[in-house]
């Protein structure tokens, strides 16, 4: 089923052709967040499964965890988490996505997946969390005491950005705050189980999300995304925007996109995820301060062409 998809996919995405582009980040808030953060990194892997599917999980995370450098902070402080949700895949490698995972971590956030690569309904993400969460309260993990289990985020590509609107939708009290990255029409979720009501949206009472499409992915076009950002519920933070000349998979990136890659796919590569998801992430998970700067409706974001394209936003400055 997964193949199949996937077949689908890339037969709509050869239909259209693409033009290669480069990315520079233009406002000083996106380029502040473009930049590897101050925290230094380790990448690990679960040693057992951490999902009722029996996937183990990939997590990175600040070397040092416990310390702040953005707070002159050596100890006690408290990380918050990201859990990332993948998108369709038979299997996950686990270097998949690596360059965006590990910049997040590289701010400050202990990053985890699970290598489902079919998240669907959402339960294989939340066991991701809870796995974490228990680790966290273990003396013998690394991770003790050191989780902020109030503030725990979720991102998502493709099959796994639905999965988290959905969850969003439903109004999950696990996470704090989402960022879907090229969530695929309704239509394409039929078949992976991931469909969103869009009847649910405007009843959402808790979070924020911002929703991330590509201007050249025919799966999460402006029009796509436009169709998830209108009915959301204005009772929460919400934003949109659309990368100009985004493929599907620029979230693959390392950072640049591999050569040969199909049109449509990637072709600008991480560098225009890198600024505004760490920006987002650390206004809702870490308090920072330029998050309504970044994403008001006259925010930097809304200033950001020819980089992103079709923004939209309900927050305000205060």
């Amino acid at each position: 089923m997964r193949w199949a998809l996937w077949c689908a996919l890339s037969a709509m995405l050869l239909t259209q052709s693409a033009t290669a582009a480069t990315y520079q980040a233009k406002g000083p808030i996106e380029r502040r967040y473009a930049v590897e953060g101050p925290w230094a990194t380790t990448t690990s892997v679960s040693g057992g499964p951490c999902d009722r599917e029996g996937h183990v999980c990939d997590i990175w995370y600040p070397s040092d965890l416990g310390s702040n450098p953005l707070k002159g902070q050596a100890d006690g402080f408290r990380h918050p988490v990201i859990v990332f949700a993948n998108g369709t895949a038979d299997s996950v490698a686990a270097d998949k996505n690596a360059y965006f995972l590990r910049h997040l971590a590289s701010w400050g956030f202990i990053v985890i997946r699970s290598r489902d690569g079919g998240t669907g309904q959402g339960d294989t993400v939340r066991d991701t969390a809870h796995y974490l969460l228990g680790l966290s309260r273990d003396p013998q993990s690394v991770f003790f005491d050191k989780v902020d289990a109030a503030k725990i985020g979720l991102a998502g590509h493709s099959q796994g950005a639905a999965t988290a609107t959905l969850l969003f939708s439903r109004n999950d009290p696990l996470f704090k705050t989402y960022v879907p990255i090229e969530t695929p029409l309704r239509a394409v979720c039929v078949v992976a189980n991931c469909t969103i009501d869009l009847g649910a949206l405007p009843q959402v009472t808790r979070g924020s999300i911002f929703y991330i499409g590509g201007d050249l992915d025919v799966v999460s076009s402006l029009p796509t995304n436009l169709g998830y950002y209108t009915p959301t519920s204005n009772a929460v933070d919400k934003a949109m925007g659309v990368i100009a000349f985004g493929g599907h998979t620029e979230i693959e990136g390392n950072p640049g996109c591999k050569a040969g890659e199909l049109p449509g796919l990637c072709n600008i590569g991480v560098y225009p995820l890198l600024g505004y998801p760490t920006a987002w992430f650390m206004w809702k998970l870490q308090d920072a301060s330029d998050g309504p700067a970044a994403f008001a409706a006259d925010g930097e974001l809304a200033q950001a062409t020819p980089g992103w394209l079709g923004v939209l936003s309900n927050i305000r400055r205060p």
